[in-house]
């Protein structure tokens, strides 16, 4: 059985080589310039070009690496980040779809990115060791989807609306006030919908524990912060969330180019999933 990601898993090829399943680069573009993120751009190299004031764009992985992926006499179990926020999974479907015979690829949309991708693609490998079938894993893989949660905060608005992520006249009237707008992932993991918009960085992240309070986060789940190069903004929100919720386990992660591009240079998004079925990974 081959467990195949894009890279939201945040890992390179090689790193995933090493962990024993297969990554498929998502890309980036500048100014008509196209590079593999991991593979041929660092994030530190990606946030130098767009603080010089370039504009990004991000795109799903070339379609011959999904081809080569599902290239195979094993069965494939493809674990695509949330559709709606990337191409990955409409492209790995369709590609799914042309191969032979039909049903050896199954395509999974987590709906979700980062690192709740990550430990469902590191969960995956672990029941594989186990000696779980591929129907199985199918069905683990669906129930660990149904307990994600995602939220970002942004520190410059107009790659959220450029992204469509912040419409335009929020985004405008968050930066008159001065405000932090608080986004988190639709339950069908399609969007971003702004949670709340607050008056300060230490609010926008009470406000995100709330809400993960009243979902019923807590011990036994991984609560994750990444960053697009603002450790001090993590660190913040890392020391509120283990105060929040002392049973979870947590981590700290810098985020990859694809989503630099969504949340621009400073953002951060703080994530959880439910680790019950895997409780034994270490996603850092």
């Amino acid at each position: 059985m081959k467990i195949v990601t894009d890279s939201s898993v945040m890992y390179s090829i090689e790193q995933a080589a090493e962990l024993g399943f297969e990554v498929m680069p998502l890309s980036v573009t500048i100014n008509g310039e196209t590079w593999l993120e991991y593979e041929e751009i660092s994030s530190p190299e990606f946030l130098e070009k767009v603080r010089a004031g370039a504009t990004p764009t991000s795109s799903c992985p070339p379609v011959g690496f999904m081809a080569k992926a599902f290239d195979t006499e094993e069965d494939v179990i493809c674990l695509s980040m949330a559709d709606g926020l990337s191409g990955s999974y409409s492209v790995a479907h369709a590609q799914a779809e042309q191969t032979e015979p039909a049903g050896r690829v199954h395509v999974i949309n987590t709906r979700t990115l980062c690192v709740p991708h990550r430990i469902m693609a590191l969960a995956a490998i672990q029941m594989r060791e186990r000696g779980l079938d591929t129907k199985t894993i199918v069905e683990n893989m669906e129930a660990m989807a149904n307990t994600h949660h995602s939220y970002l905060i942004p520190e410059d608005f107009d790659f959220l609306r450029r992204g469509g992520r912040l419409t335009p006249m929020a985004a405008k009237f968050a930066s008159l006030l001065k405000a932090v707008p608080v986004m988190k992932q639709t339950e069908d993991g399609r969007r971003l919908e702004r949670l709340a918009i607050t008056r300060s960085l230490n609010k926008g992240i009470a406000a995100i524990i709330e809400e993960m309070k009243s979902l019923g986060v807590g011990e036994g789940h991984y609560i994750s912060v990444s960053h697009a190069d603002n450790p001090s903004a993590a660190k913040l929100a890392i020391k509120q969330l283990e105060e929040a919720f002392p049973g979870a386990r947590f981590g700290v992660f810098d985020l990859s180019p694809a989503f630099i591009t969504q949340g621009g240079p400073g953002c951060f998004a703080i994530q959880s999933i439910d680790m019950a079925l895997c409780p034994e990974i270490d996603p850092a």
